[in-house]
């Protein structure tokens, strides 16, 4: 997610209320800190950090001394502390530690990724700068068949509140270039502490071979990567992240991320699985959001309405995609490869289950399908993917459901665009409106104000 922008974010720190009418009105209650630094010593979780030409390495032992007291004095070093994280400038990244070494025992539960799991047991924080796009793979040895238990949190910020996946040995996420803490958290309490073996690794290309996985995903926990909520203002007439399609009507700006509104505050919904079906769904419209897929049309229908918005006819939708004077692309009459995310090399689905056999058809919900780098694209990721009124992405990232009764989603996705219908031509036909897997998203329209 792009960082650098003041946003609200999600989770059980910031609450966000929406009251609808002309407009959205955000309006953030309170957002506390996830943990504080107790100061004091350098710990030895972080060990001695060494940066070779391939990769970053720590060996666990003694600390780095006394940390700095503030003041005309030195900055203070680094203790893995939640105010001063041992940092990961470099990938690959390993490192030895302890967390019987651990100077902050101040987080005891991380949402939205598992509010009612117990860490009550002492803390390291990393910070990683991730400085280009990828899939982020995380693992954690904390010597096999010993009484020890150290569980994996990959955080947006420096916050409990702000947790995007995690796991008790296996951690991956798709992430952005920005920075992120991961948290080794000891389950439970002091007596779970111990030494563990870290590594970390950015794996940024999806590689040539279309039957070999570049990522170890299955049996994870679907990552909540959209924790920021604010729109943009929309164009004049239109609501918040929408732009203006002419006198009748407006279109959002960017394919829809949602968020489950629970009557008393908004709760993320990871864009990775399809949503439960008893949450009431808000779709927003945000740059830098990675979109919904695994929705099915009536999913779509209710997110937008809980929006103050609807799905758009097959008409709103064409009319927008193509221009007032109707073109084959959103860019004009003539394909240009590369200006819209819409031809990987590899089938996803293949590549995740390295087969081509009749089963692969059959599991297109998998969480981790779209999870596979050079897939599928945060909003507005293609700033040349754009239509002449500025709505990003109508053609490939997902297919966009429309109102259609019987059934319909347009544009293609992130491997074709042509198949179906060249660029704004696209139409799926096939499925009936329960339909979902890990290439439908979805889109709103709304009547100009």
């Amino acid at each position: 997610m792009p960082r650098g922008r003041s946003h609200g974010r999600l989770g059980k720190a910031v609450r966000w209320h929406v009251a609808l009418g002309a407009g959205f009105s955000l309006v953030a209650v309170a957002c506390v800190s996830g943990g504080s630094a107790d100061g004091g010593t350098s710990a030895a979780a972080g060990g001695d950090h060494r940066t070779t030409s391939q990769h970053t390495t720590g060996v666990g032992g003694a600390g780095g001394g006394t940390a700095g007291s503030g003041g005309g004095g030195a900055p203070a070093e680094p203790d893995g502390s939640w105010a001063r994280p041992f940092p990961v400038a470099a990938l690959p990244f390993s490192v030895a530690g302890s967390t019987l070494d651990a100077v902050s025992n101040d987080v005891t539960r991380y949402a939205p990724c598992a509010p009612s799991t117990g860490e009550g047991g002492p803390e390291v924080v990393y910070r990683i700068d991730v400085p280009e796009a990828g899939w982020l793979a995380v693992t954690v040895d904390d010597v096999p068949g010993d009484a020890v238990d150290i569980d994996l949190h990959l955080l947006a910020e420096a916050d409990a509140d702000t947790c995007i996946t995690r796991d008790d040995a296996l951690l991956g996420s798709p992430v952005q270039t920005g920075t992120y803490f991961l948290v080794l958290d000891t389950w439970q309490d002091q007596s779970y502490a111990g030494a563990y073996q870290l590594d970390i690794d950015l794996i940024t290309e999806a590689g040539s071979d279309c039957f070999v996985s570049p990522i170890e995903c299955d049996g994870m926990l679907p990552p909540f990567v959209n924790l920021e909520v604010t729109e943009a203002p929309g164009d004049p007439g239109c609501l918040p992240g929408m732009v203006r399609v002419d006198d009748a009507y407006c279109i959002d700006r960017y394919e829809a991320m949602v968020v489950a509104d629970t009557g008393t505050d908004w709760q993320p919904v990871s864009p990775f699985t399809h949503p439960d079906e008893a949450s009431s769904l808000v779709a927003l419209s945000i740059e830098g959001a990675t979109p919904q897929g695994h929705v099915d049309q009536l999913q779509a229908e209710d997110a937008c309405l809980g929006a103050g918005k609807r799905l758009c006819t097959n008409a709103e939708w064409q009319r927008a995609c193509a221009g007032a004077t109707p073109t084959t692309y959103p860019f004009g009459d003539t394909f240009e490869a590369g200006r819209c995310n819409g031809d990987r090399d590899c089938h996803p689905a293949i590549q995740l289950f390295e087969s081509s056999d009749s089963f692969v058809w059959s599991s297109l919900d998998h969480p981790c399908i779209s999870q596979l780098p050079e897939g599928l694209a945060p909003a507005g990721a293609y700033p040349t993917c754009t239509t002449a009124e500025g709505a990003h992405d109508m053609m490939g990232n997902l297919h966009e459901w429309t109102s259609d009764p019987a059934g319909t989603f347009r544009g293609g996705f992130y491997v074709d665009t042509a198949i179906n219908g060249p660029g704004c031509s696209y139409a799926t036909t096939a499925h009936n409106v329960f339909h979902y897997d890990y290439s439908t998203g979805f889109r709103c329209c709304a009547d100009a104000l």
